[in-house]
C-alpha cells in the first residue's frame, strides 16, 4: 500500500481534471501545477490548469504556462481537482472557492500548518517542496515524466530552497533535483530564468524598499515596508517584490526578517523568514496564515506601521519563548 493510491485511482480513473495552486503564486507554487497538469495530459487526460492572475515575473517561459486558464467560466464535468502547494482552500482564490464543479479534490502540499482541505490529502512536511511530493505522487503512478514536467518541478524544487540553501535542502532534495537533470531541466538556463531575467524596475522597486530598512530587539529582527505608493512610482507588479523579505534575513545577527506590503482594502500581507529554529509559523498561523517553520506569512487588518508593530510585538514573544 502507497499514501498515493487513492489519488492515484482518481488520476487513473478519472478523465477531467482541474490542476490549481494559490492565489499569488510563486516558483513551487506554478512549478508543481504545471508538472502535474503536464504529465497528466501526456496520459491522456484532459488537464485545465488554473491561475486567476496570469504568469508573474519570472516564470513566463515554464512550459505549459501558455496554456493556463484564468477563469472557471464553462468549464464543467470535472472529476478531480488537485490543488498543489496550498494549506487552505480559500488560498486557492475566490472564483474556485465558489466553484461548484470541483470533483474530487487531491491536495497535495508541504505545509505543516495545512488544514486538510481536501477529500484526499497527501501534505509531507518534511518535503523540501510541493513539486517535490508531485514527483513522489508521478513515480508512485508510473506517470512518465518529460523533459517539460522535468523542467517544471526542478524550478519548484530549486526555487522552494532558496537555490539549495534553506535548510529544506535535504538529502532527497538534491537525489530528486538530480534525477529531474537527468530526465532534462536544464540547471543553467533555469537559474539564468528565474534569477537574471528581471525588468530593471524590480530594482528600482528594491531600492525603495531597502530604504524602509529597520532594526528591532537588539539587532535580531530586520523589518521592510512596501507601500502602494512605491509600486505606482516605478510602475513594477508586486510579484516583483518576491524575494525582498530574504534581504531583512539575510542581515548578520538578525534571526527573524519581516516584510509588510500593503495589499488593499485596509489589509496589509505580512511575510516571515527566519533563521536557525525560530517558528514564524507559529505566529503567522496565530493571524490565521501559515507555512512554514522558517518561512511564513499572513494577511492582517490595518495600515502598515500598526501591523509592523502587532507582527514584531508576535515574533519578540517567539524569539523569547
Amino acid at each position: 500500500m502507497s499514501i498515493f493510491d487513492e489519488a492515484i485511482e482518481v488520476a487513473k480513473n478519472g478523465k477531467r481534471f482541474i490542476v490549481i495552486t494559490h492565489v499569488n503564486p510563486e516558483g513551487d507554487a506554478l512549478g508543481s501545477m504545471l508538472g502535474l497538469t503536464l504529465a497528466l495530459r501526456d496520459a491522456g487526460k484532459e488537464v485545465f490548469a488554473f491561475t486567476e492572475e496570469g504568469a508573474p515575473e519570472p516564470y513566463g517561459f515554464l512550459p505549459g504556462m501558455d496554456t493556463a486558464v484564468h477563469t472557471l467560466k464553462d468549464i464543467d464535468n470535472i472529476d478531480a481537482t488537485f490543488a498543489t502547494d496550498c494549506g487552505q482552500l480559500s488560498r486557492l482564490g475566490e472564483e474556485y472557492e465558489n466553484f461548484e464543479g470541483k470533483g474530487t479534490i487531491v491536495n497535495l502540499d508541504h505545509h505543516k500548518t495545512n488544514d486538510n482541505f481536501g477529500d484526499i490529502n497527501i501534505v509531507h512536511a518534511h518535503a523540501s517542496a510541493a513539486g517535490e511530493v508531485v514527483y513522489d505522487f508521478l513515480r508512485a503512478g508510473g506517470f512518465e515524466i518529460s523533459k517539460d514536467v522535468a523542467t517544471n518541478l526542478y524550478v519548484a524544487i530549486h526555487t522552494d530552497t532558496g537555490s539549495f540553501r534553506y535548510s529544506s535542502s535535504t538529502a532527497e532534495a538534491f537525489r530528486k533535483a538530480g534525477e529531474l537533470v537527468e530526465l532534462g531541466a536544464d540547471p543553467r538556463e533555469i537559474s539564468m530564468r528565474v534569477y537574471e531575467s528581471y525588468p530593471a524596475v524590480r530594482f528600482e522597486l528594491m531600492g525603495l524598499v531597502l530604504q524602509t530598512l529597520k532594526m528591532h530587539v537588539d539587532g535580531r529582527v530586520a523589518s521592510l515596508v512596501l507601500t502602494d505608493e512605491m509600486l505606482r512610482t516605478t510602475g513594477a507588479k508586486k510579484e516583483l517584490a518576491d524575494g525582498f523579505v530574504n534581504f531583512a534575513r539575510a542581515i548578520k545577527g538578525v534571526d527573524v526578517g519581516i516584510l509588510i506590503r500593503e495589499a488593499g482594502d485596509g489589509i496589509c500581507k505580512a511575510s516571515l523568514r527566519s533563521k536557525k529554529e525560530v517558528d514564524v509559523a507559529s505566529v503567522a498561523e496565530s493571524f490565521g496564515g501559515g507555512g512554514h517553520t522558517n518561512a511564513a506569512g499572513a494577511a492582517l487588518k490595518g495600515g502598515i506601521t500598526e501591523v509592523r508593530d502587532i507582527i514584531l510585538e508576535a515574533v519578540g514573544k517567539e524569539l523569547n519563548s
